[in-house]
Order: C-alpha cells, then structure tokens, then sequence
C-alpha cells in the first residue's frame, strides 16, 4: 500500500494511485472478515464449519491484495519511474512483509490441508502454531494503514475530488470478484467440509488468544519505531 496521497496530483492516471486504491479497498475487505473470523474462533468448537466457510471465502480477497502488492513489488523492483519516485514502504514493514507473507501461506494452506485432509496431527499443529504468530504481523500492517485505508477508498468516490483517478469501476469489479470467487468457493465446496468434525481436536482458542496478547504488545512496541523512521524517511 502507498504511503503519500496526492504525490502524483497533477498526473490523473498514475498507474501509484490506480494500485492503491485497489490495494486499499481489498485491505478493507480482508480487515472486515479477519475480525470476523478472530470472533468466530474464539467459539471454534460450535462454529467450525462456520470458520472453515469464512477462511476460504477470505482466499478470494486476499489473492486480489496479494496481485495488487506483488504488482507493486515487481514495478518498484524493475526500476519503473513512477514507482521509484514514490519510494518504498517503511523500513520496519519491508522487513516484516516476508514473514507476513510465508505465515498467511501457512495459516491458509494448513487450514486447506484441516478442512478437506482432516489430519489434525499434522496441520493442526502448522495451523495454531502459524496462526499464533500470523495475528501479530497483521496486526502491526493493519495499524500502519488502518488509518489511511478510508481516506483513500473515500477520495476515489468523492465528487469534490480536484484530482480523480479512472478506473474506480474497474477496482471495484476487482474487488468485488475477488470477494464473490471465495463465497462461491466456499457454498461449492460445503459438502467437502461440513461433515465429519467430530473426531477433531483443534485447540485454536489457546494459540488465538497467546497471538491477540503478542499481537497487543507488538503494536505498542511499533508505534514509536514507526513514527521514527517515518520522520527519517522524510
């Protein structure tokens, strides 16, 4: 997600703001459903189906955020103009991005490998275990951007804009495909997972509640050195 509005103001079709907003408005859509699914595994024994259905309708949202970063990853990293002049995200954000990234593959793979391998020996370890440590990471991206999130999706429908950007339907379509691909996934495959979780024994409850304790802990910690080397970077 890009760190600065209006750096290409006088530019009404930069390709920048064309990926934020896109960026921001899947964001805004995984943020709504993770809280969604934190709450119902905090009554995972009464709701599993429930948290498996949320979990795949979440894969189609998040592969729209994960093509709109990697899309600015390969455009600053292949030296394209407007992406080098906008600069890179936060020191401490780069360097947690990978492990961001390997944990939501693991949290989500594993889940997969729950859902329809029903060996909890192997991927309910993978699962609570990625999971403990997957809240943490996105709750320190979710407070670098939260704030900035609805300014954006909000400047891409105001009509006092005095720089629009085009393609607001078209980042919308996106979105809104993502989002109707992972519901579709998971009425579809409703019959593969419902059934037969009797005989598990998934304690996510412990490792959600250990991540949600090191999540609070990692924010407070990040608050100070983000606002740090924000002020060095400019």
């Amino acid at each position: 997600m890009i760190n600065r509005q209006g750096i290409y103001a006088g530019k009404k079709s930069s390709p920048v703001d064309r990926n934020e907003r896109t960026t921001a408005i899947a964001g805004a859509i995984l943020f709504v459903f993770i809280l969604v699914e934190l709450f119902i595994t905090a009554s995972l024994h009464g709701l599993t189906t429930e948290h498996i259905f949320v979990g795949i309708l979440l894969s189609g949202p998040l592969v729209v955020k994960m093509f709109s970063t990697g899309y600015r990853f390969i455009r600053y990293y292949t030296r394209s103009t407007e992406f080098v002049r906008i600069g890179p995200p936060n020191i401490v954000l780069r360097l947690l991005a990978p492990f961001l990234v390997l944990t939501t593959f693991l949290v989500f793979i594993s889940g997969y490998g729950l859902a329809f391998g029903h060996d909890d020996s192997l991927f309910g370890n993978i699962h609570a275990t990625s999971v403990a440590i997957w809240i943490p990471l996105v709750s320190v991206h979710a407070y670098a951007y939260i704030r900035k999130v609805p300014a954006i999706i909000a400047s891409d429908w105001s009509r006092q804009t005095n720089h629009p950007v085009p393609g607001r339907n078209r980042r919308l379509g996106i979105n809104i495909a993502g989002l109707l691909a992972g519901v579709i996934a998971a009425i579809v495959l409703l019959p593969l997972y419902a059934e037969g979780w009797g005989h598990l024994k998934i304690h996510l409850p412990g490792p959600l509640v250990l991540g949600i304790l090191i999540a609070i802990i990692a924010v407070l910690v990040t608050i100070p050195v983000l606002r740090l080397t924000n002020k060095a970077k400019q």
